[in-house]
């Protein structure tokens, strides 16, 4: 009997010890990489509002980040987001809060804050130019920085 308990019990603590080895490690703020999109790949994105790039993204009609409304097909209502593709994945944060040049957003692995400058000489005739600071955290507390 003492040994089948003991058995038992070896078993059990071996399958948590291989449980608690699988747990994934902190990701490094190195192993994030924003990855540039074009809008199109954003299904039900209506217009997007901003659309920002890294200066060494030369890709035409492609982005680094873009905000604008998702709206559902079936008439639901729209939902203001910030689109990012990290390490191949297109992230959608919904906006959480927002003041002037600066706005919050959130899903459930990724936290955001956005500041945007104007800059005093715009580029583009579409619009006014900005620089922006993107702080991305992860929800393991990892956090980096992306200057566009």
């Amino acid at each position: 009997m003492f040994q089948k308990i003991t058995l038992l019990l070896t078993l059990m603590s071996s399958g948590i010890v291989a449980c608690i080895a699988a747990e994934p490690d902190k990701i490094q703020s190195d192993s994030i990489v924003m990855n540039s999109f074009e809008v199109g790949e954003i299904p039900d994105l209506g217009h997007p509002v901003c659309t920002l790039s890294l200066a060494n993204n030369k890709k035409v009609d492609f982005y680094n980040y873009v905000e604008g409304d998702i709206c559902p097909p079936d008439g639901r209502n729209c939902t203001y987001t910030a689109i990012m593709k990290l390490n191949g994945e297109i992230a959608i944060l919904k906006q959480i809060s927002s003041g002037e040049n600066n706005s919050v957003y959130r899903n459930s692995d990724f936290y955001i804050s956005i500041k945007q400058t104007p800059m005093t000489e715009p580029n583009n005739d579409e619009g006014s130019d900005v620089k922006a600071t993107i702080v991305l955290k992860t929800k393991q507390n990892t956090v980096k920085r992306f200057l566009i």
